[in-house]
């Protein structure tokens, strides 16, 4: 063989291997690089697509008689789709600063998540409308009892006119502790709620409670602490829920989560929001309880629970009302160890579901 062909067969292979590597970087980076919708799309690869029509038709354009509630990104619609699910849409308000982040931080930590006391996501829809604006709205399974707000607090028209019993309250708050449990220690990466409160707690047809709107939710990957401290934050989450460290500096946590699922206990057993007029200054609903625990608990009690005959303890005796006051001080046991200020003294929610569900067993056996 002679040199030059030597030669020409030596550059002619080494522009091919070029060429293969360049092609497989290209390839590479194209996979590799973000794209700002990837979430929407894996997510709605896997999910019942919809168009902004079908949700228009599904809602009657939208219609308030079919408005359900606000919140801080959107507009919340019951809708019918065409196969026959009831959903309830929500419609964010692209205007307000956030919202289309917290459609994508939602998509994010909903696609891959499921547990029976979690509201399911059914599909999102990122589309324009009629006048080529901008959409996008998330389709969520209709829970037909409302939200725990409603029925701690109705409104003067609510259909809710039968209060919560002890031991649906009991259910309730183990079904949320079961699904904060499952987002802090069972997801491949721990998920922070951040805004955990009663308006964020639905309830189906069988009055079982399912966490819902996660818009503000954080993938909690950094310290082995599950901690993550920033030295600028805006503050997110609702005040009288936000756990203190987070109020004062930026730390989110999966104990800020229990944080604000103790708040959400107390406010459960006691009908008091955390907002109340009542509560001022140094005075908060945690400090206000602690200050009558354990001895004055049952003045804070919910009056509709102080009568355990006819609130769902029918099987109760009446010399059993040492085991009811009992249970009673348990329970508050919990929730003040749950809203405790300090980061080693409250609980893991892994703790608490255990001692919850403790309780109901003993004071509910048939």
């Amino acid at each position: 063989m002679s040199l030059v062909l030597k030669v020409t067969i030596a550059v002619a292979g080494f522009t091919f291997l070029i060429v293969l590597l360049g092609l497989a970087y290209i390839l590479f980076y194209r996979k590799s690089k973000p794209v700002k919708v990837a979430s929407s799309e894996s997510f709605r690869a896997v999910h019942k697509r919809v168009s902004y029509e079908e949700l228009s038709v599904a809602t009657d354009k939208f219609n308030p008689t079919n408005f359900l509630g606000g919140g801080g990104f959107g507009s919340v619609f019951k809708g019918c789709l065409r196969d026959g699910t009831v959903v309830a849409v929500k419609v964010l308000n692209l205007e307000k600063h956030g919202a289309s982040k917290s459609f994508f931080v939602e998509c994010d930590a909903l696609r891959s998540i499921r547990h029976r006391n979690l509201v399911k996501l059914i599909t999102s829809c990122l589309s324009t409308d009629f006048n080529n604006t901008d959409f996008k709205a998330l389709v969520y399974e209709f829970m037909p009892n409302g939200s725990l707000e409603e029925w701690l607090h109705p409104p003067e028209n609510s259909s809710h006119g039968i209060q919560l019993d002890l031991s649906q309250r009991l259910n309730i708050a183990i079904d949320v502790a079961s699904a904060l449990d499952y987002l802090h220690n069972d997801c491949s990466t721990p998920i922070v709620h951040r805004d955990l409160k009663p308006s964020n707690v639905l309830l189906d047809q069988d009055m079982t409670a399912r966490v819902g709107d996660f818009g503000l939710a954080r993938l909690q990957d950094t310290e082995p602490s599950d901690c993550h401290q920033s030295t600028t934050f805006n503050l997110k989450g609702t005040i009288g829920y936000i756990a203190p460290e987070y109020g004062i500096s930026g730390m989110t946590s999966t104990k800020a989560d229990v944080f604000s699922f103790g708040v959400l206990l107390l406010e459960l057993f006691t009908r008091k929001k955390p907002t109340d007029d009542m509560f001022t200054g140094e005075v908060s609903l945690p400090k206000w309880v602690s200050v009558m625990f354990p001895h004055r608990i049952l003045d804070i009690l919910d009056p509709e629970l102080l009568n355990p005959i006819s609130n769902g303890m029918a099987s109760i005796r009446p010399k059993d009302e040492e085991s009811w006051k009992f249970c009673i001080i348990s329970l508050f046991e919990i929730c003040l160890a749950c809203t405790s200020e300090s980061l080693e003294k409250r609980m893991n929610i892994r703790d608490v579901l255990p001692k919850l569900k403790k309780i109901r067993d003993n004071q509910f056996q048939c």
